[in-house]
């Protein structure tokens, strides 16, 4: 008996030869079309060989497979390129250089752009090694330079390294004439160093933009080749390669003081259209001065200038002239001219003096005017204002050199001799009938500045008070606890110094602040200016204290105390800084020390009795605004009594009586602001009709005295943006306020 598996296994076989021939034939076709379409890519590929193998090929299935993988496999068995110079992390003295390297035989290679773009070189032949000459490579401290193979990507090799270049020589402050100066451009904050043939060296640091600019020193008149180098944080301690050189000629000789003749001395001509004529050296620059005044300029054609311009209030003034010839040295100024300008339209010389006047004679320039500070270039090729330097024999007003603070500044006017004025002699804001600023529009811009400045601060503040109901805002946490007693256990006791120690230190630092507002050189004429400040800031304040104190005391019967506010410095300071950084002329300027409070009364038995109102308060408030204000008309008013400052008594006459101008206004300004606890909001409290009018008439004050910032303002196109900008403010301080006070309360 047959078992059950041999039974299976016979069945088994008996079945295999069974399998449909139709399968067979199917697998067959299929096979024989792969290895037709198998031939031709084999011929293509094996271009060099006979054509048994590729028989071999088509007859062995096996052999397929391997025989098309074959190129890729050789690809990705190549030698990636190297580079080999320069060496990763190497620093580059030049922004030329030559890259080379290894790679594989009949290889293509790119070198890349660090920047993008096209490559930049391409090298193709059959040799083992490469190279890229003159490759551009930007400055920097990790410029990547990367060499791939053609058409594979993967096949690469990159390297990093630092470079940095020779920068450019341009010339002197005017071209190819230098005074000392030389400029250029280079890698921005690079240090650079120029270099004459004799190894004399002037250093500067280039701005943001990679200008430059130094000053040599000791230097002759001729043409001298310049070379430049630089150096950088990630260049220490290598330096660049030197610049090309470049030839500047160096002209050090400052030229002899120009002659002015016309106007004649002692003439009388109209403020606007006069006409100034003269002699000079040709191809200089002639700039005219009348006292504070810069009138005109004009080039020296033939040995001669001519120019007339206008704008020159009326009164008596120095006219001078100077020259800055074609390197930019600036020569000393002509011999002064009394000459009185008068608001007529017309001129009215007499014969006599017509005839009688005589060209003066030059004189001999005592000195060369000091080349500009090395910060005076902001951008090259712009030199400074041309400006003129004293005569000798004579004490008149003339303007002094020029730096980069006071480039296009009327106050460069003058030279800062002990009887000289400094800037704050000019006069303040119209002086006249005939002046282009109306008093109207004086009025119109303060109450543009009370509806769009005053009235939104005030909706600020309160809106930001209620916001954080009546919590005051601080502005520094408090660093020391609280409840902490003055005077602890073992600790020192506290120096109470004496008042008027505090106040002289306080007075002092304060004028300083206000004298810092303008222009100040190391001149004679500045410290009597730092004793004019002085007295103006001692008057403003005793006008803001006395006063106050005396209509508590007589009017109100109550008792007054005079508190001094360390924090007023600050405000000082702020609006100084202010002023000389937007270049404010006149000056904006905040004198208050301190201020006037009210206790309360005491009655016979000495306890305290009813404290001060409100409206009490707003009453005192109003009376110093009132106080200050008026202070500054009739200081003012004053002013323009007094002759012109031509000396030291009228000079330091005309800087008191301006400081006390500017201050007193100014501070009645910003101690309106309604917020905090100023007396603006004391009086707005009370009154807010007196407050609205106290603020249009200190504020048209203000914009009388401010009137050339106006008018500045408005040629330039800057005034259309601020009031832009304080329409903004006003939209949004009201956009707030509406929201805190009617939206907010119902969505709680």
């Amino acid at each position: 008996m047959v078992s059950e598996s041999a039974r299976l296994a016979v069945q088994s076989a008996s079945a295999r030869p069974r399998r449909p021939r139709s399968v067979t034939t199917v697998a067959a076709l299929l096979l024989g079309c792969a290895m037709a379409l198998t031939t031709p890519v084999l011929v293509t590929a094996q271009a060099d060989e006979t054509a048994a193998p590729a028989t071999v090929q088509q007859s062995t299935p096996d052999a397929t497979p391997s025989a098309t993988a074959e190129p890729n496999a050789t690809t990705d068995s190549a030698p990636s390129p190297q580079i080999e110079s320069p060496g990763n992390g190497q620093f580059i003295s030049s922004n030329r250089t030559t890259v080379s390297g290894s790679k594989a035989a009949d290889q293509e290679i790119q070198l890349l752009s660090p920047r993008g773009g096209d490559p930049l070189c391409i090298v193709d032949d059959s040799s083992t090694s490469w190279r890229c000459d003159n490759v551009y490579l930007q400055n920097g401290p990790n410029i990547t330079l990367r060499v791939v193979v053609t058409g594979v990507p993967s096949l690469s090799d990159d390297i990093a390294v630092a470079v940095l270049g020779a920068p450019t020589v341009l010339g002197g402050l005017t071209g190819s004439e230098s005074n000392g100066w030389v400029r250029g451009t280079g890698h921005p904050q690079a240090i650079v160093t120029a270099t004459l043939p004799n190894g004399d060296t002037c250093n500067s640091t280039a701005d943001n933009s990679g200008a430059w600019a130094c000053l040599f020193s000791g230097l002759g008149n001729g043409s001298q080749q310049v070379t430049a180098s630089q150096s950088s944080t990630f260049s220490g301690p290598s330096t660049s390669n030197a610049s090309a050189p470049v030839t500047i000629v160096f002209d050090v000789t400052a030229p002899d003081a120009p002659i002015v003749t016309a106007p004649g001395a002692g003439t009388q001509v109209p403020v606007a259209g006069t006409q100034y004529t003269g002699t000079g050296e040709t191809g200089a620059t002639v700039t005219v001065f009348a006292g504070a005044y810069s009138v005109c300029s004009a080039p020296v054609t033939g040995g001669t200038w001519t120019c007339s311009a206008g704008g020159v209030a009326a009164g008596s003034y120095s006219v001078i002239a100077v020259q800055k010839d074609n390197a930019g040295n600036v020569g000393p100024g002509s011999t002064p001219l009394s000459v009185s300008y008068v608001a007529e339209t017309t001129a009215a010389p007499t014969p006599s003096e017509s005839a009688s006047a005589t060209p003066p004679v030059a004189p001999t320039p005592s000195a060369v005017a000091s080349p500009p500070p090395d910060g005076s270039i902001a951008v090259p090729g712009a030199p400074p204002e041309p400006s003129p330097s004293p005569a000798p024999g004579t004490n008149a007003p003339i303007p002094e050199a020029a730096g980069p603070e006071h480039s296009g500044e009327a106050a460069s006017a003058f030279p800062g001799q002990w009887n000289d004025p400094t800037r704050f002699a000019a006069p303040i804001g119209p002086t006249g009938s005939d002046s282009p600023f109306p008093w109207l529009q004086a009025v119109l811009l303060a109450l543009g500045a009370l509806l769009l400045i005053a009235v939104p601060l005030r909706m600020l503040a309160g809106t930001i008070s209620r916001t954080r109901n009546g919590r005051p805002l601080r502005a520094l946490p408090s660093l020391a606890g609280r409840n902490r007693a003055r005077e602890e256990f073992e600790v020192a006791p506290t120096i109470n110094l004496n008042r008027w120690l505090r106040g002289g230190a306080a007075l002092l630092a304060a004028a300083t602040f206000v004298m810092l507002s303008g222009p100040v050189v190391d001149q004679p004429a500045y410290l009597r200016l730092l004793v004019a400040v002085i007295i103006g800031l001692v008057l403003v304040n005793a006008v803001a204290i006395l006063v106050p104190l005396w209509w508590s005391s007589r009017v109100m019967r109550q008792n007054g105390k005079v508190t001094f506010l360390p924090r007023y410095l600050l405000i000082i300071a702020a609006a100084a800084i202010a002023s000389r950084v937007f270049d404010v002329h006149p000056a904006l300027l905040f004198g208050l020390l301190g201020s006037i409070t009210l206790s309360a009364t005491m009655d016979a038995s000495g306890r305290a009795g009813a404290q001060p109102t409100a409206a009490q308060r707003g009453q005192l408030a109003a009376v110093r605004v009132g106080a200050l204000g008026a202070f500054a008309v009739l200081a003012w008013v004053l002013g323009s009594l007094l002759p012109s400052a031509s000396d030291f008594v009228t000079s330091l006459a005309a800087e008191t009586i301006n400081t006390i101008v500017l201050a007193a206004i100014g501070s009645a300004v910003l101690i309106l602001v309604p917020i905090g606890h100023t007396s603006g909001r004391r009086i707005l409290a009370w009154s807010p009709p007196l407050w609205a009018g106290l603020t249009v008439v200190t504020y048209g004050i203000l914009f009388s005295a401010l009137a050339p910032v106006v008018e500045q303002l408005e040629n330039d196109g800057t005034g259309m943006a601020l009031w832009i900008a304080a329409a903004t403010f006003a939209a949004l301080c009201a956009s707030a306020w509406v929201w805190q006070r009617f939206v907010a309360p119902t969505q709680r």
